[in-house]
């Protein structure tokens, strides 16, 4: 019996073991999967502690994904390049990192039947997800990257990371609109936002049962926009996840209408 976890704080919402025992269904892996919800300061502790224990892989989600990076004895070029990481393999050589957030983000958003090449992309926030994600973005070859953040200093801090990042334009018709940040109603950045292809994709990473703020304000801006959350991110950068760790490319289709309709539940 193979024991995998996923770690970070808060943990108990996270989806993650579901997906993970549907993969072992399919492909006859025999694992336990847990959450681990560790204290701030424990964080390091309690990964060494795990994997003396015998664990195989760890997922680790927020707010401890630089910290991995920091843990790991060898690292991925996709964790190299974002300097985080959302997954450790026990290796002979020391715990491994690498990162599946971006991969998967790409192979959500074929699935979606959107060709990134040549598009407008736009993301709102400032948050660590974003190193995750660019690289794999920039793989596509779209024309621009731009971010919108409340911070408009840290704009620096990403163009040293990718040159192609640029700040927010609102003469720019945008083909790609990502949210990281939170959907309330303190949040103005989705007000900012002017123009919006016709069937633009926009994608928030918060995944819920509803519409989220993001959605509305961007339907109210353009009705002709298609939504997606970010669930099939989740289930994308898993399937990756679990190919690394067991070498077996695991189906995911029927895992979109099982997550959304434990949301729905």
């Amino acid at each position: 019996m193979h024991k995998l976890a996923i770690i970070g704080n808060p943990v108990a919402h996270s989806l993650s073991p579901l997906i993970w025992h549907e993969f072992a269904r399919q492909t006859g892996v025999e694992l336990e999967y847990i959450k681990i919800d560790a204290p701030l300061d424990d964080f390091e502790q309690i990964v060494q502690d795990f994997f003396k224990a015998g664990g195989l892989a760890m997922n680790v989600t927020a707010p401890f994904k630089a910290r991995a990076f920091a843990l790991a004895k060898t690292h991925n070029p996709h964790a190299l390049h974002s300097q985080t990481a959302n997954l450790f393999i026990n290796t002979p050589q020391g715990l491994n990192a690498d990162n599946t957030d971006g991969l998967g983000l790409v192979a959500d958003l074929k699935r979606l039947n959107l060709n990134l090449t040549g598009k407008n992309i736009l993301i709102i926030g400032s948050g660590s997800v974003i190193y995750s994600v660019l690289s794999s973005l920039a793989a596509e070859s779209p024309a621009r990257i731009d971010l919108l953040m409340r911070n408009s200093a840290k704009l620096s801090e990403f163009q040293a990371k990718l040159n192609l990042i640029q700040a927010y334009s609102a003469e720019v018709v945008y083909d790609l609109v990502i949210n990281t940040t939170p959907n309330n109603s303190e949040n103005k950045l989705f007000n900012e936002i002017k123009h919006l292809a016709i069937g633009c994709l926009v994608y928030d990473m918060t995944y819920s049962a509803s519409q989220t703020l993001f959605m509305h304000a961007m339907e109210q801006l353009n009705p002709q926009i298609i939504q997606a959350n970010g669930i099939g991110m989740l289930i994308q950068q898993a399937k990756l996840g679990f190919y690394l760790v067991f070498g077996i490319m695991p189906e995911v289709e029927n895992l979109y209408p099982l997550l959304q309709g434990k949301l729905n539940g």
